[in-house]
């Protein structure tokens, strides 16, 4: 249901239902959770990359079901009226969120590898990330409105820093489905590829940040999503000890190094 695999300081999470085109459950939600916590907190994992079995990315959250087995809360609950409650429902939807934030906020880049549908909570999850590199097949789309649905914890906040407020009211609203090469206009997402060269392409954006200065990454993700919301003065009150911080470190030294030496860096992450 869910890949881990590791491979040179790269942490790839493929979402593996393929049949269902990774549509997700709360047992698939639980265990990427998990997993995303894993990679915020192991020093090996310098980047992270979140991609979808065969032909799709993710097409949102699967309504049928699945043929999950329940977890226990919904085995006790699940036949009382209590347990669709709207409190009880946002409950579990905001423990979804957790899911973007982790993405969005840790300290490591997060690249989503887009082949196929990313649609609602695979549209979320793939803004959720710091880049998204998408193949040629990549289709987007909302998929709320169409579903009787005003979207995921997260998403409208999300969208609306990528491509803006008034794109992001259309994707919402029109609920239309959006081609890569216009996805890569609005910039929803940063680069497209062949089909057949996506995992090659991620694979190479994916390992310049795995040797690349990890404590630098740290920091420069601090200081936008500090920028997203902070005041000028608040941001750079944030900047300036994260800035001296790597200034200061090895990585820092060993750059200014290699720039006099005309070589590349060997960078250690502190």
């Amino acid at each position: 249901m869910l890949r881990i695999e590791d491979a040179a300081g790269v942490r790839t999470l493929t979402l593996d239902r393929p049949d269902r085109l990774n549509t997700l459950t709360p047992g698939l939600n639980r265990k990427l959770h998990e997993a995303l916590i894993d990679c915020a907190r192991d020093p090996g994992v310098k980047a992270v990359v979140l991609t979808g079995a065969g032909r799709g990315f993710c097409a949102g959250f699967d309504l049928s079901g699945g043929g999950e087995e329940p977890d226990e809360i919904k085995k006790r609950w699940g036949d009382d009226p209590i347990y669709l409650e709207p409190e009880q429902v946002a409950a579990r939807l905001d423990q979804d969120a957790q899911i973007a934030i982790l993405l969005h906020r840790m300290s490591k880049p997060t690249i989503a590898s887009i082949r196929g549908a990313a649609a609602g909570s695979g549209l979320v999850l793939a803004a959720a990330c710091d880049l998204r590199i998408a193949s040629e097949t990549a289709l987007f789309k909302t998929a709320f409105a169409s579903a009787g649905r005003c979207g995921d914890p997260g998403g409208s906040y999300l969208l609306t820093k990528l491509v803006g407020p008034a794109m992001t009211r259309e994707l919402y609203l029109l609920d239309e489905k959006v081609p890569a090469e216009r996805a890569l206009a609005i910039g929803l997402v940063n680069k497209v590829v062949p089909d057949d060269r996506l995992e090659e392409e991620t694979a190479i954006l994916a390992s310049r940040f795995a040797n690349g200065p990890s404590l630098a990454y740290a920091g420069i993700k601090r200081n936008l999503n500090a920028a997203e919301t902070g005041t000028l003065e608040e941001t750079i009150a944030i900047e300036g000890p994260a800035n001296a911080r790597a200034s200061l470190s090895h990585d820092g030294k060993e750059a200014g190094r290699a720039f006099m030496e005309k070589r590349a860096p060997r960078f250690r992450g502190y």
